[in-house]
């Protein structure tokens, strides 16, 4: 409000020192966020941010910014929140995922609340059992999940997404170091979110996998953002739904993403759910999404 979006987003990469983390806190797309931060360096003529093993590090120059600017902008930050919470007259929209990690949803949720300014989002991940619970009993306003459902309420609609082919993100020099990905995956560790490693899709593949003699063992973890900073050090590899825009932003010299690693395709199949009568127009919303 009172500070520039540029000055907001540099203190969000200075207090994460992760682009991916950063972008989540503010609800910006990682790109959005590099591109912010282009600008900013771009006006004062210094770089600010640097990347390193680590994350995101602040240049001599980034310091000194940081340091002279933060007292003020922690000062004024609270008054905003103050005058936000006096203010808030907005419709929750609340949505519920299935564990799964959707970078091209997120982009597309943050987007529908910046162009209706009269929603305010509640986003929340874990595991889906029946879809008529979450909906009716839970309230959520829409269930987005790449999971078939059986229901027989009658005032349950749903719409088709998208369909995104599974691949997977590894450190180059680590994915090198192997002749053949069956020993890859059984010398190197699958990190994943917890709520991914928890979600019955992901389970179905790990138990193809075995069936065609792969090894395997996986490390969970809460935070996206402290997978991909595993990834980008060499710790281990996830595997990811490909999406070109966002696969963009977190591939370097380092990482890379692999479309067809497995001895079989692995598919995605979106869908959201949300009940027919409402007064949110939540047909629009979902539309949106697609």
């Amino acid at each position: 409000m009172f500070f520039s979006r540029k000055i907001n987003q540099f203190f969000a990469v200075a207090t994460y020192q992760s682009l991916v983390k950063a972008a989540e806190k503010i609800n910006v797309t990682p790109s959005a966020l590099r591109h912010g931060i282009n600008e900013l360096e771009t006006k004062i003529g210094k770089s600010l941010i640097k990347r390193s093993k680590n994350g995101m590090t602040l240049t001599p120059a980034g310091k000194t910014l940081y340091e002279s600017l933060y007292p003020y902008y922690k000062k004024i930050r609270k008054i905003e929140n103050q005058i936000l919470d006096l203010n808030e007259d907005k419709t929750l929209l609340s949505i519920k995922l299935d564990g799964l990690y959707y970078p091209d949803l997120k982009t597309k949720l943050l987007e529908i609340r910046q162009k209706n300014n009269k929603y305010k989002l509640s986003l929340e991940d874990g595991y889906i059992d029946d879809i008529n619970e979450e909906l009716f009993d839970k309230e959520f306003d829409l269930v987005i999940s790449s999971l078939e459902f059986n229901y027989s309420h009658k005032n349950i609609n749903t719409i088709n997404l998208c369909t995104q082919k599974v691949g997977l993100l590894v450190n180059k020099k680590l994915f090198e170091k192997y002749s053949d990905t069956k020993t890859f995956f059984a010398k190197e560790t699958l990190i994943q979110r917890n709520s991914s490693l928890h979600n019955p899709i992901f389970s179905t593949i790990l138990d193809r996998l075995k069936k065609q003699g792969y090894q395997y063992h996986t490390l969970g973890l809460t935070e996206m953002a402290d997978v991909l900073q595993c990834i980008d050090e060499g710790a281990g590899y996830c595997f990811m739904p490909e999406n070109i825009h966002y696969i963009s932003t977190i591939t370097n010299d380092e990482v890379q993403f692999i479309r067809s690693p497995f001895p079989f395709d692995i598919f995605l199949h979106q869908k959201v759910y949300f009940k027919k009568n409402n007064d949110k127009k939540l047909a629009d919303i979902a539309m949106a999404l697609r």
